[in-house]
């Protein structure tokens, strides 16, 4: 099973290697709007993406498969702390349910380089929720930093 890690991680970085070589080297492309205004972009830039996708779904499919093992594992020698795991992933989405609730249905448009780009009320309700759900775990992260040093203070 080593061997075969080596051997994903040293094919998964000469791809990255070759991939980012092409897109910094392969020149640009020009392009025009749609108000008439000529861009340029890297020829390679789609070749980059698609790359940046695979490799994070191969990411999370591999993070969800070893969750699950984990799991499976933690029932059969401790279930206490199996069932505390599953609760906090249960947390989790509570969390993204109940700010997806409370995210204000908008439409959001902007200018940018001539264009109006508009976002749809989904799209905005979507971003809200997970910026609301980042600003909650990060004051949770500060308010229980901010606890434990005080209790450490006080047992001191």
């Amino acid at each position: 099973m080593k061997n075969i890690s080596k051997i994903a991680l040293v094919i998964g970085l000469i791809v990255s290697l070759v991939v980012l070589i092409l897109y910094f080297v392969g020149g640009d492309t020009t392009a025009l709007t749609s108000t008439g205004a000529e861009t340029t972009a890297p020829k390679n830039l789609d070749l980059m993406l698609y790359w940046i996708y695979i490799t994070v779904a191969i990411g999370v499919i591999l993070l969800i498969i070893f969750a699950i093992k984990t799991v499976i594992t933690m029932f059969q020698t401790d279930p206490k702390e199996a069932i505390k795991s599953i609760v906090t992933v249960a947390a989790f989405f509570v969390l993204l349910i109940v700010c997806y609730v409370i995210s204000p249905e908008k439409e959001f448009s902007r200018v940018v380089n001539g264009e109006v780009e508009t976002y749809s009320q989904t799209t905005m309700k979507m971003i809200d929720m997970w910026l609301y759900s980042i600003y909650f775990l990060l004051a949770a992260t500060v308010v229980l930093v901010v606890l434990f040093a005080v209790k450490r203070f006080i047992s001191k």
